[in-house]
């Protein structure tokens, strides 16, 4: 009993829950990221628009409300965004970016891009890329490749998407493939 008394009593506000996860735990589980090379792999990542925005939003702005890192603050942003909350999704993809959060800085970019910021998106898929992050790699050789923010540099976007399909994201592998007839590359939808 008195065991049961001490980890009462030793269990962080954070933990709250009835499954008895941590907030920052339920928050991982709600809306971990596949991109995210910082996920908590020990639950399944989730697709983008599979997330369940109810736990998700409660979940990860109270682990951000209790202190949340570069992750949880990607994972509430990826939560409004599927919401419809873009405008504060974005503050959180670039608090996020601002620390190192390379996925985040990938998200950011995609968001500058579709608002007509290609420099901006460039600069942030090329950060993400240089740090490692095969979806970084990936944006950047379809930048290059495309000439987004940058002039167009079929040798720079083979390399940047090699690395990517080396690093495991299988979709660089199309992007690479030659032109078709009609000039499209296999992999132009799939941004």
């Amino acid at each position: 009993m008195a065991l049961f008394f001490t980890g009462a009593v030793w269990m962080s506000p954070a933990q709250a829950g009835g499954n008895g996860l941590s907030i920052e735990a339920q928050c991982d589980a709600a809306a971990g990221s596949r991109d995210d090379r910082t996920r908590n792999t020990g639950f399944a990542p989730i697709e983008n628009g599979g997330i369940k925005l109810g736990i998700a939003l409660s979940a990860c702005r109270e682990a951000y409300k209790a202190g949340g890192n570069p992750r949880i603050a990607f994972q509430l942003a990826r939560a409004l965004e599927q919401g419809g909350q873009l405008l504060a999704a974005q503050g959180l993809y670039r608090e996020a970016a601002l620390q190192g959060h390379s996925a985040a800085m990938v998200r950011l970019g995609r968001i500058l891009q579709e608002k007509g910021d290609p420099g901006g998106a460039f600069a942030l898929y090329r950060r993400a890329a240089e740090d490692g992050d095969p979806g970084g790699a990936y944006a950047l050789g379809l930048a290059y490749r495309d000439g987004i923010g940058t002039p167009a540099d079929a040798r720079r976007a083979a390399r940047w998407l090699d690395t990517a399909a080396s690093g495991g994201y299988e979709i660089a592998a199309l992007a690479t493939e030659p032109p078709h007839k009609d000039g499209a590359t296999a992999g132009a939808g799939s941004r």
